[in-house]
């Protein structure tokens, strides 16, 4: 791989990750009440990025580029995933809806509604790992963008050095982005429910998606 690919795959990486999507979506729900919470998904969320990363350079991508089926059954199943969590958001919201997000003092009232999505630590980085592994964008980005940089004859040193850089990135961009989100939390949880019905409009809309292009390849396959 030479400098001139190397940044350009940077440059495509950031524009991934920044990008809005059901990563950021999640931070901004989870971190919205808690900021560990949104650390924490945040750091799962870069776990499953880490699986897609390592993964694709030991030969998923070139697994799904040889096999379409594969990526198929993950859009299947990432998209099952994620039309159940786009429930979630919206029956959160359902909850909500009847509750005054504002005390008198104008502070942010408190409800027990509120304190229940507090997820905790682990709770939280399993949220974002399963956000991350069936989010298309990944699917997508992996099996195919992020391919097309991946040569055999690159060498481990290369291999080790693009997971190593794309990581540690990811990674700081992530939790930075949570952090931020908690500085604004007192704004953000005015509209919390709002939020959450949007977030699970989102996921319910994609998940969907990613089930009929799931389907349609899959039939696709079989009929050819």
């Amino acid at each position: 791989m030479t400098t001139a690919q190397f940044f350009a795959l940077f440059l495509i990486w950031m524009a991934a990750i920044a990008s809005p999507g059901p990563d950021l979506f999640q931070i901004i729900r989870r971190g919205s009440k808690s900021r560990s919470d949104g650390i924490w998904t945040a750091i799962g969320i870069m776990v499953g990025n880490t699986f897609w990363i390592v993964g694709s350079l030991l030969g998923l991508s070139a697994l799904i580029a040889s096999h379409p089926v594969v990526l198929s059954v993950l859009q299947l199943v990432g998209g099952a995933y994620l039309t159940w969590m786009g429930y979630g958001a919206v029956r959160s919201w359902w909850r909500q809806r009847g509750t005054e997000p504002i005390a008198a003092t104008g502070t942010p009232a408190t409800t027990s509604n509120q304190d229940d999505e507090v997820l905790g630590s682990w709770a939280a980085l399993r949220t974002g790992i399963a956000t991350n592994l069936s989010n298309p964008k990944a699917v997508l980005f992996f099996g195919s963008v992020f391919a097309q940089f991946i040569k055999p004859e690159m060498g481990f040193g290369w291999s080790f050095f693009i997971a190593a850089f794309l990581i540690l990135t990811g990674v700081l961009w992530f939790v930075g982005f949570a952090i931020l989100v908690r500085k604004l939390a007192a704004g953000i949880t005015r509209y919390s429910g709002l939020i959450d019905l949007f977030t699970g409009v989102i996921f319910v809309g994609l998940g969907m998606f990613m089930i009929v292009e799931g389907v349609m390849g899959i039939g696709v396959i079989a009929v050819g």
